[in-house]
């Protein structure tokens, strides 16, 4: 009974996903796809269709996404024209035909965006659409997006533009529409694209940012020692930190992290001692609750498995191994995480991206100061953009990005970068049971040999499954 008492969040998240898993599979007692059955499917229709998103640049054609008048939502691909091209809030009426998309080799792209709320994608040349009437979406998410692309638009203000604007945008505000397709490869390949997805690493970062510009540099530090003044302190932190959650878009990633940080918060300030398990699944259970297909977006299981494994593998290594000297320990202890996040991730980036990055310890070594230092610089940027010195910051930030792409295509052009490999859903299920029965096998100071046992049979289940011979979910 202590232990379920300690672990309260984690037995009501393991309750949550199984009704939820259940209601996938059989449909029963929750449909929880039944937004995405519609009578327009795969025929020719005219609907009216009310967009929600800036477009999205493609080589021949520009993507929206977009509510059609029943409720339900669709990806509109519209050809690109000389012509102005309808903007966010828009209301279209167009002539088209919604298909759901098939299966992409192993990967079932029609199930992958029912999973996201959305009945399939559709194309409408110049001649099949028209603009009948514009309409706002005052919805949280909507205002939250319109928020991020006009601080998106500053930058661009502030002299910074090409790939570099498209690289700072999602680094520091989670706006990824003008990435490039060749720096989203490289970000890929040589294991940086975490840094383009903000998650953990940048509130983390900003929450640091902001307690020591509250405590100006840590010199005011003693000030705080009064229960009042840690309140004030810790709820204005959370504050600014639910700011940028909002001018990021509240992605599942970044409102994992907010939970988690603004549980941490909490359980100090109420001089609570809870499981170090129970403010992630108290933010698993939160975003599942709003939204139960989280559980099938690919940020939120990278996510959370990152921080899961950096909870089970990264600190146990770290206190395994001594370390001694401070540059030593900042050094040994980034690759130890890294390492442990890579272990915790490795299965599913090998079903979703069919790769692995060879040289992940090496870019997280380089990458995430010069991720910090971005983080500032744009923020810097944005903050002083009423004056000259935002231009200077501008261009400042403009050079840094530029060496951090040179920094990540460098490491891309290395001999054996990645491991292309791809994973059928089971054989994922496999590879965890082995690194679970390899924790287990370390656990303690001695070595429990009979946990090989189920690393062995995990793997050979995993080659079944690869080969053909036996088929697990």
């Amino acid at each position: 009974m202590r232990w379920l008492a300690a672990h309260t969040w984690l037995m009501a998240m393991v309750l949550l996903i199984a009704v939820i898993v259940v209601s996938g599979y059989v449909g029963w007692p929750l449909n929880l796809l039944k937004d995405t059955e519609v009578d327009y499917l795969d025929r020719d229709t005219v609907l009216a269709m009310h967009l929600l998103s800036k477009g999205m640049e493609r080589e021949k054609s520009i993507r929206y996404e977009a509510e059609v008048e029943s409720g339900s939502r669709v990806l509109l691909y519209i050809q690109k024209d000389s012509l102005t091209m309808p903007v966010m809030g828009d209301v279209l009426m167009v002539q088209t035909k919604v298909r759901r998309g098939g299966k992409l080799g192993d990967f079932d792209y029609g199930l992958y965006l029912r999973r996201q709320g959305i009945v399939g994608s559709c194309w409408a040349n110049r001649r099949n659409w028209k603009v009948i009437g514009h309409e706002e979406d005052r919805s949280l998410v909507a205002i939250a997006k319109r928020c991020q692309y006009d601080l998106h638009e500053q930058y661009r203000k502030m002299g910074i533009e090409g790939k570099e604007l498209g690289i700072l945008s999602a680094l520091t505000l989670g706006y990824r529409e003008e990435l490039d397709k060749d720096v989203q490869h490289s970000f890929s390949v040589s294991g940086a694209m975490h840094v383009l997805a903000v998650s953990g690493l940048h509130t983390g970062i900003v929450w640091g940012m902001v307690v020591w510009l509250l405590t100006l540099g840590g010199w005011r530090k003693p000030l705080w020692e009064e229960k009042w003044k840690r309140w004030l302190l810790n709820l204005t932190a959370m504050g600014l930190i639910w700011v940028y959650a909002f001018v990021t878009g509240l992605s599942p990633s970044v409102m994992r992290s907010a939970l988690m940080l603004s549980s941490w918060a909490l359980s100090g300030l109420m001089e609570k001692q809870i499981s170090r398990w129970n403010p992630l699944c108290a933010a698993a259970v939160i975003i599942m609750i709003v939204n139960p297909l989280a559980l099938w977006s690919v940020s939120f299981q990278l996510s959370f498995a990152a921080v899961a494994g950096i909870m089970l593998m990264g600190q146990k290594m770290q206190s395994r191994i001594v370390l001694r000297g401070r540059v030593v320990r900042y050094v040994g202890g980034l690759l130890l995480v890294s390492l442990a996040a890579q272990i915790a991730t490795m299965p599913l980036t090998m079903h979703y991206f069919g790769q692995t990055s060879n040289y992940f310890a090496l870019t997280n070594l380089v990458v995430i100061p010069m991720a910090g230092v971005l983080l500032v610089l744009g923020f810097s940027t944005l903050a002083m953009s009423w004056c000259v010195i935002g231009e200077w910051l501008g261009v400042v930030a403009k050079w840094c990005t530029w060496l951090l792409r040179e920094v990540v295509e460098w490491i891309e052009r290395l001999p054996f970068s990645t491991t292309q490999i791809s994973l059928e859903s089971g054989s994922v299920v496999c590879l965890y049971g082995a690194i679970i029965c390899g924790l287990l096998m370390m656990r303690g100071q001695k070595i429990h040999w009979w946990w090989m046992i189920g690393v062995i049979l995990s793997l050979l289940l995993m080659l079944n499954i690869e080969l053909g011979i036996v088929n697990l979910l």
